[in-house]
């Protein structure tokens, strides 16, 4: 059986069909994108911009996650700083790209 994965998904941080090895299966069924980090003014923490799908690719969104470097975790298992992280339906992500944009 082929497994589906969309162009931008990376393997490394897929977890649409489980994680070999991991009996705990405590993360959601996703395809992610590697994620894009940037540094912040505290040097333990990075905000981690990534892009995640369900397992049929449908339901794209964009999460923003301030979240600690130094984790055992994988990045997406780490549990974000303040337990805040955004969420956007892709549809809605250029609009906050452009907000993002213009304040830089």
């Amino acid at each position: 059986m082929r497994l589906y994965h969309p162009d931008w998904c990376a393997r490394t941080a897929c977890t649409a069909y489980g994680v070999e090895g991991d009996r705990d299966q405590t993360f959601e069924l996703w395809h992610r994108s590697e994620p894009l980090v940037i540094q912040t003014d505290n040097p333990r923490v990075s905000l981690f911009i990534h892009r995640f799908a369900e397992v049929d690719g449908s339901g794209e969104c964009l999460e923003l996650a301030m979240l600690e470097i130094a984790s055992a975790k994988p990045w997406y298992l780490t549990d974000s700083v303040a337990n805040r992280e955004l969420v956007l339906p892709r549809e809605s992500a250029d609009a906050m790209f452009l907000a993002m944009a213009a304040l830089v």
